[in-house]
């Protein structure tokens, strides 16, 4: 099985980069998995991210790997354009510390960014509405 890997920083970091990607290396192999791609982008999510799901999208990975969500964007619809992307191809997201994503997980990830659609008060774990 394939995955790729999505690191980002806030801004360039080369030691920050090569930890996201020592981490999400270590986390691909534990889980089984080959790294057929590493995509990086610093600041807001731009290419790196575009071409990793268009890697996705062409079926030529089973999981992305990532240090934590806020990689794909601190705004919880930034997350929710990820996912749906990775639901819709079939791809599992697999976080580092956490393991894969689970149904339940992404459930609650989905009722947050409804919350915050309505502009309801949630509990911050990294993600801005």
């Amino acid at each position: 099985m394939y995955a790729a890997i999505y690191t980002r920083n806030a801004r360039p970091n080369a030691g920050l980069f090569q930890a996201q990607c020592a981490d999400c290396k270590r986390l691909a192999a534990e889980s089984g998995f080959e790294v057929v791609g590493e995509f990086h982008d610093d600041g807001h999510p731009g290419s790196g991210l575009d071409q990793l799901l268009a890697l996705a999208r062409g079926g030529n990975v089973s999981a992305v790997v990532v240090r934590d969500v806020n990689r794909f964007g601190r705004a919880f619809d930034a997350f929710g354009r990820v996912m749906t992307t990775l639901d819709e191809v079939g791809v599992l997201l697999y976080i580092v510390g956490e393991g894969r994503l689970t149904d339940t997980q992404r459930s609650v990830l989905g009722l947050m960014r409804v919350l915050t659609a309505c502009g309801t008060e949630q509990p911050r774990r990294g993600l801005r509405p």
